[in-house]
């Protein structure tokens, strides 16, 4: 399954995982959907610009077009593979599991700028990839930057989604991370890829880099 701009521009990103596996995906309300993303856009016209806290393929593969890039870190929340994914980077068999914003420690980052002018196409893109089934919830928070506070929208984990999980214990995230796999590709293959766009900014995350490690003890030692 590709994701790309086209593929999230006509739907057909969204079709492809519905029909993956009938009845594992919930689409998130259109009404809903859209009022989030209004809501985000209401903030930005207040501070007159719109930043993107990316956290995880966001920093790697953003798809939206990006102005401006910074370093950055979001207190109060850290990076956790939190919410289960039968679709995807996993199957109804062998489910994987999506990166999310869980409550608690810190995150250290990329923060991306929407060029000015095209902030509703721009957001409509961002919201089709990452609000599709309603996992996260975008919030306006304030991140820390060389330059100073700096306003942004986070996507936060989502507790009152029925895939989402705080009591996964690691040794089951490395199970999951290491043997599942879908349509995307492997759930592995995102922590792998996750752990190279960390090093290519200079950031660095105890808990992926544990991941990483074990991860790849157990498919060593499946081989």
């Amino acid at each position: 399954m590709s994701l790309n701009r086209d593929s999230l521009n006509d739907d057909s990103f969204k079709q492809k995982m519905l029909d993956e596996a009938p009845g594992e995906m919930t689409l998130m309300d259109e009404a809903a959907f859209e009022a989030s993303r209004q809501a985000i856009l209401e903030k930005a016209r207040e501070t007159g610009e719109l930043w993107v806290f990316g956290y995880g393929s966001l920093i790697w593969n953003p798809l939206v077009e990006i102005a401006e890039r910074r370093e950055a870190r979001l207190n109060g929340h850290s990076r956790r593979f939190c919410v289960w994914a039968p679709i995807g980077r996993g199957s109804p068999e062998c489910p994987g599991l999506w990166l999310a914003l869980d409550e608690g420690g810190t995150c250290d980052g990329v923060a991306l700028r929407l060029p000015d002018g095209k902030w509703d196409e721009e957001t409509t893109i961002l919201w089709r990839r990452e609000m599709i089934s309603g996992v996260y919830r975008p919030e306006w928070l304030t991140l820390e930057t060389a330059e100073g506070p700096l306003p942004c929208c986070v996507f936060l984990s989502n507790p009152a989604h029925d895939r989402y999980s705080s009591v996964i214990r690691h040794e089951d995230q490395v199970t999951a991370i290491a043997h599942a796999e879908g349509s995307m590709g492997t759930c592995r293959a995102y922590l792998y890829d996750l752990a190279q766009g960390l090093d290519q900014y200079g950031l660095s995350d105890p808990y992926i880099d544990r991941l990483k490690r074990d991860v790849q003890a157990v498919r060593d030692s499946d081989a």
